[in-house]
């Protein structure tokens, strides 16, 4: 998942940095901001915060607009950067993680309120032409080539955003901007609270573990409820020997939020449609990739039939492969379907690869992982993990920070159970930037976890999800806050985390934290056939993704107000996945990447190749090579977003990226 999803997010991310503040600017945002405060006691103390800070956004607005244009340059980006941390915080951190997280219903409420209002103040900073002006005075002065490219990308945001338009249609860019804001905010809470259930008999959970049966006691009815819960579903879609209990589950599944999301996300294609034609570009998607490595639709297109001339042919060899095992069970099946495709992968793992599932879960119980995983981050990175005193939102969270050479480089939670009204997928968001001498980098890592034995699939998204953590600490020491992490191209912010995902495919890794209930480690040889085992359904997976890119491409791409969201959905999607959702189902109405990846699904894969390259420094040296760590820590994270990653993945490989490492990836399931 990204680092965060949010509409508004380009209006600054794409902002100014220096060397060193002007010298004849003092900030005030950090006063301002103050402490943390992500538990509050009621709604009334969201609200007051949020007046707080919009009350300061404004005065400090006024005051960067008045500076004369002949100020030093670097005093100019001095005030800038305070106005973007001011902004960026008072919209995105505290309220989007309170909104996300709160146990309290009228607190999580009263976030999205802030949410839209401080969105709403953005996207009228976005139009603001006194600030655009005085980025060009900046642009025209003599300023360092390293600020070249930070102030040329921030014009071109402002651009992006109408600054240069007339009155009228930046007045229209702003209303769209809003209405997309309030409903990206409606689309996820619509998803968070869909608590449909399906009942099922206890006779009916064949094969499932004991352990997951146990956390489903069977009702007065005496049948077992089944949520929509990622620990619930997923295990199921797995385990379960019922055909047609999967399909129960997964068509439910696939129908969350529906159909109140199918108004919603009309509203945003079409707002989104509009917004864009008032930029002069034929859609959002080429709107959305235009300041994207990527470029354009048609070279986006190109990547997504690149990748599928690589992996559609091993993918369908697996998908046949699925489809013969099931048939051994029930001769009548016809076709694969998505319902069983887990289940099949689960089973040919296990008998022709001689890896079992259920046995590979013994050996990840949470605390265990969680321990591995900042034991890890200690041993490759030369850090110290402790934790960090520190108030929380619920018993389940934990609080922490990092250490390196004696001094704190940052902090971060850990929400990591599901519970009612909490966000329902995985993602880091976002509390503090990181500014040097000034404010430490803070971030909380929201995901829905089981307590008990996890799947190691749900490990290698714990991983995942991490690696978005680290990367913002370890850039969180840049002189200005426009340095953040997702100042980078948006198609490359998933490939620090992708990559991070190797480690627990590693048997030295592993058998540090991975024991089973007698405190035996896992097996070398387990770990072994894993690693072979692990290519039987990759292509197959690519494919789904490819699926899902190719659906968000489509959603933007044009499409008629008459046109059917379900059929644009199933005609991109099933144009590329190898097993078909169950019929009458949704998916795209719980898709949250819509809203804040937008057209840019494809970035997941994108992301990937990247990553695969960067991943060959850590195969030619070892995956635990302390210094290849640290050579990747200083050159890959810790510049964060002060310059293309492009050029960072260059410093660190000493060539120009390429997708051949994940082509041969792909081409090990053959």
């Amino acid at each position: 998942m990204s680092m965060l999803r949010s509409f508004g997010l380009s209006l600054l991310l794409a902002g100014t940095a220096g060397p060193a503040l002007g010298a004849g600017y003092a900030p005030v945002s950090d006063g301002v901001i103050g402490n943390l405060r992500v538990a509050p006691k009621n709604a009334a103390e969201v609200a007051a915060q949020c007046d707080s800070r919009l009350d300061a956004l404004a005065h400090l607005r006024a005051r960067v607009e008045a500076m004369p244009h002949s100020t030093e340059p670097l005093t100019l980006l001095a005030g800038y950067d305070d106005l973007y941390n001011l902004a960026f915080t008072t919209a995105y951190t505290e309220p989007y993680v309170i909104k996300d997280t709160s146990p309290d219903a009228e607190i999580r409420k009263a976030a999205e309120e802030c949410v839209q209002r401080a969105s709403a103040a953005l996207v009228d900073l976005g139009a603001s032409r006194p600030i655009y002006e005085r980025l060009q005075a900046v642009e025209k002065a003599p300023i360092p080539p390293t600020l070249r490219h930070m102030v040329n990308r921030q014009l071109d945001s402002y651009r992006r955003l109408g600054v240069d338009k007339d009155e009228a249609t930046r007045m229209r860019i702003g209303e769209l901007q809003n209405r997309v804001t309030a409903a990206s905010i409606e689309f996820e809470g619509n998803i968070s609270a869909d608590t449909r259930s399906v009942s099922v008999s206890p006779a009916e959970l064949e094969g499932m573990p004991q352990d997951w049966l146990a956390a489903h006691p069977v009702g007065t009815d005496g049948l077992v409820q089944i949520g929509m819960i990622y620990p619930d579903v997923m295990p199921l879609s797995r385990y379960a020997d019922s055909a047609d209990v999967r399909k129960r589950v997964m068509t439910a599944f696939a129908n969350r939020a529906y159909p109140a999301n199918n108004a919603v996300l009309r509203r945003i294609i079409d707002d989104r449609t509009q917004f864009a034609g008032l930029l002069g570009y034929p859609d959002y998607a080429a709107y959305d990739f235009a300041n994207r490595m990527a470029g354009t639709p048609a070279r986006v297109q190109s990547f997504l039939d690149e990748i599928d001339g690589v992996a559609r042919p091993i993918g369908e060899a697996e998908a046949a492969r699925m489809l013969a095992r099931l048939r051994k069970d029930d001769p009548t099946l016809a076709s694969l379907g998505s319902w069983s495709s887990g289940y099949a992968t689960r089973l040919i793992r296990k008998e022709d690869y001689e890896v079992d599932p259920e046995q590979v879960r013994q050996y990840f119980v949470f605390d265990k992982v969680q321990a591995g995983i900042l034991d890890l981050t200690r041993d490759l990175f030369g850090v110290e993990i402790r934790p960090w005193a520190t108030e929380v939102w619920h018993p389940d969270v934990e609080a922490f920070e990092m250490v390196q050479d004696g001094t704190v480089i940052g902090r971060f939670y850990l929400d990591m159970h599901p519970r009612e009204g909490k966000f329902t997928h995985a993602q880091m968001a976002p509390l503090r930037f990181g500014i040097n001498d000034r404010v430490l980098p803070v971030a909380v890592l929201e995901t829905n976890f089981p307590k008990g034995l996890m799947e190691h699939s749900d490990v290698v998204t714990f991983l995942h999800e991490f690696g978005h953590l680290l990367h913002w600490i370890f850039a969180g020491r840049q002189d200005f806050a426009a340095q953040n992490p997702m100042e980078l191209e948006n198609d490359v912010v998933e490939a620090p985390s992708q990559l991070l995902e190797e480690w627990v495919w590693d048997y030295d890794t592993l058998k540090r934290f991975a024991t089973n209930a007698e405190g035996e480690p896992i097996p070398a040889a387990l770990v072994e056939k894993m690693n072979v085992s692990r290519r039987f359904g990759e292509a197959f997976g690519t494919m789904q993704q490819l699926g899902y890119a190719g659906a968000s491409l489509a959603f933007y791409s044009g499409v008629p107000a008459d046109r059917n969201l379900a059929d644009v959905y199933d005609t991109a999607y099933n144009r590329y996945a190898l097993a078909p959702n169950p019929e009458g189902t949704h998916s795209y109405a719980a898709f949250g990447h819509l809203t804040g990846y937008g057209a840019s699904y494809y970035t997941y894969q994108w992301s990937k190749a990247l990553a695969s390259d960067l991943l060959s420094e850590f195969r030619k040296h070892g995956l635990r090579d302390p210094a290849t760590a640290g050579r990747y820590r200083d050159l890959v994270l810790a510049p964060g977003g002060s310059a293309s990653m492009n050029l960072l993945a260059k410093n660190f490989l000493g060539r120009d990226w390429t997708v051949d490492a994940y082509r041969a990836e792909l081409e090990l399931g053959r």
